[in-house]
């Protein structure tokens, strides 16, 4: 039985606009390539970073979306592009679950007692450097830079 203000016909898929598109992620990464070799070498920012890109991918995608904890999840590991993250911390609490920076498990960082058992002080990432501690670590800024094959940063030329 149709609604109130309904036909009563189904929507068919042609009006049914789509609204956003999730774009690839070798379109993305390959996007990312091209921001960091481009005029800017360096994005103090997560966000402006992302307007940057997006910018680029929207020129083959008008619909593209792309939200940041997918921006770092396929960044990650992509070589010539370097993600960096400033922290501060937080209070005490129960470790977190996954990385907040790449969503990949952690991994308990363990210390011998003296009586030779042993004791979990910190987790830290299976897949990127973040580590935590008693007192909690939260990412505060991430920065994403040119950087050399191998992950490290470019050494500016003398």
């Amino acid at each position: 039985m149709p609604g109130k203000g309904t036909t009563g016909a189904p929507r068919s898929r042609e009006a049914a606009t789509a609204r956003f598109r999730r774009p690839p992620a070798e379109l993305v990464q390959r996007a990312a390539r091209r921001v960091v070799r481009g005029g800017r070498a360096s994005f103090a920012s997560q966000a402006a970073f992302r307007d940057a890109l997006l910018a680029l991918i929207r020129r083959e995608e008008p619909l593209a979306a792309l939200g940041g904890r997918r921006l770092r999840h396929l960044l990650i590991d992509v070589p010539g592009l370097r993600l960096a993250v400033r922290y501060r911390e937080g209070p005490e609490g129960p470790p977190p679950s996954s990385c907040p920076v790449c969503g990949a498990a952690l991994q308990e960082i363990q210390n011998r007692t003296l009586e030779g058992g042993r004791i979990v002080i910190g987790r830290k990432c299976t897949r990127c450097e973040y580590w935590t501690h008693g007192r909690r670590r939260v990412p505060v800024r991430y920065i994403f830079s040119k950087a050399g094959i191998d992950g490290r940063p470019l050494r500016p030329r003398a």
